[in-house]
């Protein structure tokens, strides 16, 4: 019985990451209903959108591996990261830089309430 009880006790350790993940997924919120906000158009169904993605994945075939796939940081990054370096007016950017953002947000607020990657 005591076995049980150690093995169900979560670690500090985790409580913060949980809690780091936590304020990140908030912050992103608030910067993507800014950004939809400000830019308004195709920025809006875009920023939806990527709230929605990882959703939208159980849908496919071969879902677990799909959805595992989408749930890394490093995707919903790289996509900001080439929109922020990409020349020109920032209209031309906002929306797949927002779709970008709420992905990560997704993330981050599905690592805050403890759904990590998918184990099969």
């Amino acid at each position: 019985m005591t076995r049980e009880t150690a093995s169900a006790a979560i670690s500090p350790a985790s409580w913060a990451a949980r809690f780091a993940w936590g304020v990140l997924g908030l912050l992103l919120l608030a910067w993507t209903v800014f950004e939809a906000a400000k830019h308004t158009g195709l920025t809006i169904p875009f920023a939806v959108t990527g709230l929605l993605v990882p959703f939208l994945t159980r849908l496919a075939p071969g879902s677990a591996a799909v959805q595992h796939t989408l749930l890394r940081v490093w995707i919903p990054f790289a996509v900001m990261a080439i929109c922020s370096v990409i020349p020109g007016p920032s209209d031309n950017t906002a929306a797949p830089f927002t779709f970008g953002m709420a992905w990560l947000t997704h993330i981050a607020l599905r690592r805050a309430l403890g759904y990590g990657l998918r184990s099969s």
